[in-house]
């Protein structure tokens, strides 16, 4: 249809006129098309939207964009008690984003763009005026958010996740691997080459082949050996202690441990679990509170850029991924 200019008789200026069935000034779609394309998305991606409606993708996208835009125009916190903070790669050209999450409701609440207490900056007075409601918040070990929620949510308790700390035991015995390794001769290096993973996975999870391979390996390499079980130990006090109390004595006599072997990673690993008690305490106080969800959640992100092959519009991705809550892993975009 054709839509008329009009002139105002004040200014002079021209103006296109306003269709109520439209939902925007400068669109050439109705508001009834707009529920209809919604609707298809819901079970097909843009580009088979685009091709049963006759569409450009680009227009589908658009159609989808000016909807999550005006549902996510502002996040609110609610009675939010319990945050999870993360930072996600997105890859080259987007980089790093730091998102932040309801742990009860699985709802995101922001996203900024790059990582570390920086990223939180345009969230920092919301938080504050939520202050005395917010309980604890889950992160990782690094030092990137620990100081900014401090300052921010003074009485907020960090809880350093299980897992990260898994993690980081890890990471130190991987390198105490490779360190062992250079000081091999050819002949001995094959033996620990291709092992890594023997002595990374959980214990529970081994075949019995596997199991006595490990065990050959802790007896020939004795450091590995040690650290290898100190990692089990570690991962046992998650499993069964069964309160604060508890939880402390154990950590407190793995760290002697620990330091008494003179393994220079494990005494690493005792350093940082004496930094950090409190926050890695904070797990059993909050009722074993962690931030697996975190991790499933930042597993979503990677499908859905997987899904589209990758994302153009930063906008429309983080748009995407407030919605994300709502959206099934099992069908296409």
């Amino acid at each position: 249809m054709q839509i008329r200019r009009v002139r105002c008789e004040s200014c002079g200026g021209f103006v296109r006129e306003r269709l109520g069935f439209c939902p925007a000034p400068n669109v050439a779609y109705t508001k009834w098309l707009v529920k209809y394309v919604l609707a298809l998305r819901r079970e097909m991606s843009i580009t088979a939207v685009a091709k049963f409606t006759g569409l450009h993708w680009e227009s589908v996208k658009e159609i989808e964009k000016r909807y999550l835009a005006k549902k996510y125009s502002k996040v609110s916190l609610g009675s939010v008690r319990r945050l999870g903070i993360d930072e996600v790669y997105l890859g080259r050209k987007f980089s790093f984003i730091t998102v932040v999450r309801d742990l009860d409701s699985g709802a995101v609440l922001f996203i900024g763009k790059g990582k570390g207490g920086g990223a939180l900056e345009p969230l920092k007075s919301r938080l504050r005026r939520k202050a005395k409601q917010i309980e604890a918040v889950a992160m990782d070990m690094s030092n990137a958010y620990a100081a900014w929620i401090g300052e921010v949510l003074p009485n907020a308790e960090i809880v350093y996740d299980h897992f990260h700390v898994i993690k980081l035991m890890n990471e130190r015995m991987d390198a105490l691997r490779r360190s062992t390794m250079n000081k091999l001769d050819e002949e001995q290096k094959k033996e620990l080459k291709g092992q890594r993973y023997l002595f990374l996975r959980n214990q529970e999870d081994l075949s019995g082949e596997a199991a006595r391979s490990l065990k050959k390996l802790r007896f020939e390499y004795a450091d590995l050996g040690t650290a290898s079980m100190m990692k089990e130990y570690l991962r046992n006090i998650y499993r069964m202690a069964d309160g604060v109390d508890t939880a402390r004595d154990a950590f407190t006599l793995w760290c002697d441990k620990a330091e008494a072997s003179a393994i220079r990673c494990l005494r690493q690993m005792a350093k940082t679990i004496r930094k950090r008690i409190e926050g890695l305490l904070a797990f059993w106080k909050h009722d074993r509170l962690t931030s697996a969800s975190q991790e499933g959640f930042n597993n979503k992100i990677g499908w859905l850029t997987r899904q589209a092959y990758g994302y153009r519009d930063e906008e429309f991705l983080h748009l995407k991924i407030y919605d994300l809550p709502n959206l099934s892993t099992r069908k296409e975009l």
